[in-house]
């Protein structure tokens, strides 16, 4: 078994870094473009490190040292919890080589372990990120012994475990209720968005208290936290009282859990994956024939793409799901409270001129078109043999990702504006600014996937968010596009309108620029090549 396994995660492992591409591949573009992941992951690494290692720091100067352990470990696990739940599809069930890798001479309980143990490997790198900088500084500054921070740094290797445990049974869960109803893919959609948006209500009831709130609320965590998820409480008074047996029963607890789940999933595992696979069968009822136009039926096939895949879907729909929270929570917020509990003079005068470009920023967290030719996967050949011309295979996947765009831009504008009472020069520019932005990030996103496709990908996440350079660029320019204007009109408020416009002209310019970009590209020599 161990052998079998071992080579289960050597696969896993060479898929998700994209090491195959880097040392075996004759492709110097693939090449290149996995040293090019590696540095922006370095980079990312890197950020996350100093901002923990300020929070940490800034906890220690004001006394609060001894609380480290507690904070770093109901923060990793929360990290842990949103992060692997946003990847669970397509992790466990519906990989796209189960076929594959079930008709080899494996048990389902090596499959699902070297799958587990990938998410697991991911998370500890959070874990790491997170805690690393919090032990250095509750090393020097709190009086916890040796054997205390011991047991804090040991705790690294098993803080990830519950919390994946949860997001994952989680995500098999709504995989496993979806798959018996006939629209599936949209119930999952719908329930995995529900999940996110209870988390952003949260948070963002969190943000809006004030001191003596957050302390009581703090208070009574941490009664919930003693009732409901003793590992944090095991953990902590291990460290404070360097107590052994408390530490080996969280470790107990972990590695447990995790054996639970690992035989519960591998026992249903062909069940699930069987009922996820199969298609709902239609009784076929003769109809008449309608023709339409090549653009209309590739919008059609996109569209239907679109929702098909669960990851897909939740991943580029969740900006315009979180503008529509903004703005159906300011119904219910005046700005003039927002201006109180946040200490910033004029925010709501700020809020009233800066608002196209607010809705800019979800704008650009938009885009299917980033990985929606990657995803064509092994099928992409239909591309080639359809009678369709390349541009209109383009045109209907930034259909797609406008068709999204607009109408949560539309809703959310409208009651924005009628919530800040904008003037009509404002109302104008609430209308174009994020028209532009919508045309820009899509344009964008196509050009990129046409530049950086992944077609060799063994689950729909790796070509959605498991180091896709087309969706890291797209994501990337999309928020500096729309964050350097904000920033630059909040500081000249003055002239905060003409930026706007000029922004607007700029981007505009750039995404017909792309378009003909584009137009020149033919795309079966760019599926070839990749």
């Amino acid at each position: 078994m161990k052998n079998r396994y071992l080579l289960l995660l050597k696969m896993q492992l060479y898929n998700l870094f994209g090491m195959n591409c880097i040392f075996h591949s004759h492709n110097q573009k693939e090449k290149r473009r996995g040293i090019a992941l590696g540095g922006i992951t370095i980079l990312i690494i890197g950020l996350m490190i100093v901002y923990s290692t300020i929070i940490g720091m800034s906890l220690a100067s004001m006394g609060y040292a001894n609380i480290l352990p507690t904070i770093s470990i109901l923060l990793c696990s929360l990290l842990t919890l949103i992060v692997t739940f946003l990847k669970s599809s397509g992790v466990l069930v519906g990989a796209r080589d189960y076929d594959m890798v079930m008709s080899l001479p494996v048990k389902n309980s090596e499959v699902v372990l070297s799958r587990l143990t990938v998410v697991y490997l991911t998370n500890l790198l959070i874990s790491i990120i997170v805690v690393l900088p919090s032990f250095v500084i509750f090393w020097i500054h709190a009086e916890a012994g040796i054997w205390g921070n011991i047991m804090y740094l040991l705790s690294f290797l098993f803080l990830p475990m519950i919390p994946m445990i949860i997001s994952l049974g989680l995500g098999v869960l709504i995989s496993a209720v979806s798959s018996r109803y006939k629209h599936k893919n949209t119930l999952s959609l719908v329930l995995s968005t529900l999940i996110v948006l209870l988390i952003v209500v949260a948070s963002t009831r969190a943000q809006s208290m004030n001191m003596d709130e957050i302390l009581n609320i703090g208070i009574l965590f941490s009664y919930m936290t003693n009732k409901f998820y003793p590992p944090a409480v095991l953990i902590s008074k291990a460290v404070e009282q360097q107590n052994w047996l408390y530490f080996l029963a969280f470790v107990g607890m972990s590695v447990l859990l995790n054996i639970i789940f690992i035989s519960i999933v591998a026992h249903f595992y062909q069940k699930i994956n069987t009922a996820i696979c199969n298609h709902s069968v239609v009784r076929y009822k003769g109809k008449a024939l309608h023709v339409s136009s090549p653009f209309k039926a590739m919008y059609k096939r996109e569209f239907n793409r679109y929702f098909s895949c669960t990851i897909y879907a939740l991943n580029s729909t969740i900006g315009m799901v979180l503008l529509l929270v903004v703005a159906l929570l300011l119904l219910f917020i005046s700005p003039e409270a927002l201006e109180q509990q946040s200490g910033i003079v004029d925010l709501s005068q700020i809020l009233r001129q800066m608002l196209p470009l607010v809705i800019a920023v979800f704008v650009t967290m938009t885009s299917t078109t980033s990985a929606s030719l990657s995803l064509e996967g092994k099928n992409r050949w239909i591309m080639c043999s359809v009678p369709v011309r390349d541009i209109d295979i383009f045109n209907s996947k930034i259909a797609v990702n406008l068709t999204i765009i607009f109408p949560f831009v539309l809703i959310s504008a409208g009651l924005l504006g009628f919530r800040m009472r904008i003037s009509l020069i404002q109302a104008v520019l609430l209308c174009v600014v994020p028209t532009v932005y919508a045309c820009f990030i899509s344009v964008l996103g196509m050009y990129m996937n046409v530049k950086f496709p992944r077609y060799d990908w063994t689950s729909e996440y790796y070509a959605i968010k498991g180091g896709a350079i087309s969706v890291l660029a797209t994501m990337g320019i999309g928020m500096l596009s729309s964050l350097v204007p904000l920033f630059i009109c909040i500081a000249f408020q003055n002239i905060s309108s003409l930026i706007m416009v000029a922004t607007s002209i700029l981007l505009l310019t750039f995404s017909l620029i792309l378009y003909k970009q584009l137009q020149a590209y033919q795309l079966c020599e760019i599926i070839y090549k990749s």
